[in-house]
């Protein structure tokens, strides 16, 4: 894992003689080992307003938070983000097109507990090397701008496992390091819950977890349960595997 905290990011778009950047103990590589392309039907573009585009990457994303087991080392309203990662996943293409991934060091709550430690697998030698959340965040900008993301939002959705990230976790982040709500405009205010989407495309009683998808679909857990990076991998798996059986993000993308 880099102890730099430049930023750490794969792009399909590198050149052969970029191969071998490293981003947190990853490489380019990295997106190679997100599951193989798979054959899906091609889906006709729907007619949308000029002021609008037609979705074409979902930002797959699962945060890490410093946390404690009692709540009272880590209040619930002051835990913060110690794991940043974004997989850039092109639904024209059905591929990864590019990866973010940082971790961030806490400013509140300095000390991990061991709790969390246990459960997320982040040393606290990583975060202290870390940069803290307003540079990341600033560079999560300059990811998404490279994108063109933020020029056009409505052509990316976010795809969460659950509302906590986007709905919680952002806004309090933001909050806690003075930055400005960026999470009430677009494109951080509407997502995807891949878990109401599984729960509704395969018509299931209750919605599950991702441990829960996984069993469902057979599929094995791949690296790490809370690791962000590997949680957001095991998510993209169960996308595509919605996809090769039918699911269309665009049906469970809210309104803008």
């Amino acid at each position: 894992m880099n102890a730099c905290g430049s930023s750490h990011i794969v792009d399909s778009h590198q050149s052969s003689s970029s191969s071998s950047l490293i981003f947190s103990g990853y490489t380019a590589a990295t997106a190679a080992s997100i599951p193989s392309r798979t054959t899906i039907p091609t889906l006709p573009t729907l007619a949308l307003p000029d002021s609008m585009s037609p979705l074409r990457y979902l930002l797959v994303l699962d945060f890490e938070a410093t946390c404690d087991d009692t709540d009272r080392i880590v209040p619930r309203g002051e835990m913060e983000i110690i794991e940043f990662p974004t997989i850039l996943y092109d639904l024209q293409q059905d591929k990864v097109e590019a990866i973010f991934h940082e971790y961030v060091r806490p400013t509140l709550h300095p000390r991990l507990t061991q709790f969390c430690t246990g459960l997320t697998g982040i040393e606290q030698s990583t975060v202290d090397a870390a940069d803290t959340f307003q540079n990341v965040w600033e560079r999560y900008q300059q990811f998404l701008r490279s994108h063109k993301i933020i020029e056009q939002p409505s052509s990316a959705a976010f795809l969460t496992c659950g509302d906590w990230d986007l709905k919680t976790m952002l806004p309090q982040q933001l909050r806690l390091s003075g930055l400005d709500d960026s999470s009430t405009s677009l494109p951080y205010n509407r997502w995807i819950n891949i878990k109401k989407s599984y729960q509704w495309f395969y018509g299931l009683r209750y919605a599950k977890g991702m441990d829960g998808m996984l069993r469902h679909a057979r599929m094995t857990l791949e690296g790490r349960h809370h690791s962000g990076i590997d949680d957001c991998k095991n998510i993209l798996r169960l996308v595509r595997r919605m996809r090769q059986d039918g699911w269309k993000p665009e049906d469970d993308l809210p309104s803008i």
